[in-house]
């Protein structure tokens, strides 16, 4: 069965903040809650979902933004600054 966006968002949030139980503590659900979402058997409430989406936009770098690693791409240029350096 494929996972569902719930689950994986709260996968990614339980990693990028250290632990499932660091996140349950931060969504103040009982660690066995958080588990079930995680696995796909029961449904997050929106908030505890949206709350667990703020972890990953938090943790996620905005478009354009300088990336921390040198091994990234730069972000593409404006067309016009690209014509103009022509």
């Amino acid at each position: 069965m494929a996972s569902s966006v719930y689950a994986r968002t709260l996968q990614k949030a339980a990693e990028l903040i250290g632990s499932r139980q660091k996140l349950a503590r931060h969504l103040r659900v009982p660690l066995a809650e958080l588990e079930k979402w995680i696995a796909g058997t029961a449904l997050p409430p929106t908030g505890s979902f949206l709350q667990a989406v703020d972890v990953v936009i938090d943790a996620t770098p905005a478009p354009g933004a300088p990336s921390s690693d040198p091994g990234e791409p730069s972000a593409p240029r404006e067309a016009a600054a690209v014509r103009q350096s022509c």
